[in-house]
């Protein structure tokens, strides 16, 4: 019947939810080993998230390249919240953070206003993730009356080019800004378009989920990992075979915790809260940076500590992030979160599979 929802993808929800939190692990690891980089525990953190690189952005921008399967097909006026209400996220955080940032290093108003343009240009923030599904969205949607396997195939070869790419980066990108995040933002291309193009294969990946395939791979790609963080001079080399075996996992365990109360309610509240976990996260780890730069705090010699650290401050930034979202919600600071109407026109289409807003669900 028309009208009606379309079930939740539940795995899906347990994915977002899970890789947002993941990610802001991994800055609460790199800000703490940017001070403590010869403890044993905090090396043993940092090697940690080294080895599961491949799996964290990779595995939510294919979500999020599935959750824009439905769009692709509507006019440009009916996607307006993934085009200009992506824009205006983009625009609007970014602008936050550089002024977080011209704080702490002393910019002038001048110089942070002359040089924002450029640092948007080149995703230059933590940001990036923002700007490129923002640039993802309008490359699959030009492309649309192309072969699937056509655009999946440039996907790929940008991404065997990541090598070449990362050097094309530093000789022009930052140039523009010494924190380019144009790499990334290639090179994660094909997890999107696998996301729009190929749902079904990955749906049939999550219906044959077994708990000993789900370690099998698990145990095969954290031994590459392993090895890859102890060879530095690899680094740059593309990782995608081991991006889809992570990938493949990640689905499977999904696909097998929602089969629990607590990891499907876990899914169902953070997988419709990333946004603002993402976006706040940034300013508030810059003060944190700052802090621990300045101070260097004793407290972060002591192995204990190291090793709870990275979970508490995760915690705090998550916390802060999702208490934040909930006092906007009814006030003009929801405009924080989302883009007001006059932009995005609130032309509505029926809900994605996860029963998101498109705002939402695109990020």
């Amino acid at each position: 019947m028309t009208g009606q929802p379309r079930p939740r993808i539940e795995w899906m929800d347990l994915v977002k939810g899970s890789s947002v939190l993941i990610v802001v692990l991994f800055h609460s690891v790199i800000h703490m080993y940017a001070v403590t980089p010869d403890g044993a525990v905090s090396s043993g953190w940092h090697s940690f998230m080294n080895v599961i690189e491949p799996l964290r952005m990779p595995i939510f921008f294919m979500v999020s390249g599935m959750l824009a399967t439905s769009a692709m097909g509507r006019p440009w006026r009916l996607s307006r919240r993934r085009t200009y209400g992506m824009a205006y996220l983009y625009i609007l955080w970014s602008a936050i953070f550089f002024i977080v940032v011209a704080l702490y290093i002393h910019e002038t108003p001048v110089e942070a206003v002359l040089n924002f343009p450029r640092r948007l240009l080149v995703g230059s923030s933590g940001y990036w993730y923002l700007y490129a599904l923002l640039l993802y969205f309008v490359v699959a949607k030009l492309l649309r009356r192309w072969p699937a396997w056509i655009i999946l195939a440039i996907a790929i070869a940008l991404n065997l080019l990541r090598a070449p790419v990362a050097q094309w980066n530093r000789d022009f990108m930052t140039s523009i800004d010494v924190v380019s995040a144009m790499t990334s933002i290639v090179t994660n291309l094909v997890f999107y378009i696998l996301g729009v193009y190929y749902k079904e294969v990955i749906a049939w990946v999550a219906d044959r989920a077994s708990w000993l395939r789900v370690a099998v791979v698990v145990a095969l790609v954290s031994a590459y990992g392993i090895w890859r963080n102890s060879a530095p001079e690899y680094w740059e080399m593309t990782y995608l075979p081991i991006s889809l075996a992570w990938i493949a996992a990640g689905v499977m365990l999904a696909h097998l915790l929602v089969e629990y109360n607590g990891p499907r309610r876990f899914g169902t509240f953070f997988g419709a809260r990333t946004l603002p976990i993402f976006v706040v996260q940034f300013p508030l780890l810059m003060a944190l940076s700052s802090y621990l730069r300045n101070n260097r705090p004793e407290y972060l010699q002591i192995p204990a500590v190291q090793v709870v650290f990275p979970i508490l401050v995760t915690f705090g930034l998550v916390f802060a992030a999702l208490l934040l979202y909930r006092i906007t919600q009814k006030n003009l600071g929801k405009y924080l979160f989302e883009a007001p109407r006059w932009a995005i026109r609130e032309h509505r289409a029926s809900p994605s599979p996860s029963g998101e807003k498109e705002v939402s669900s695109a990020t």
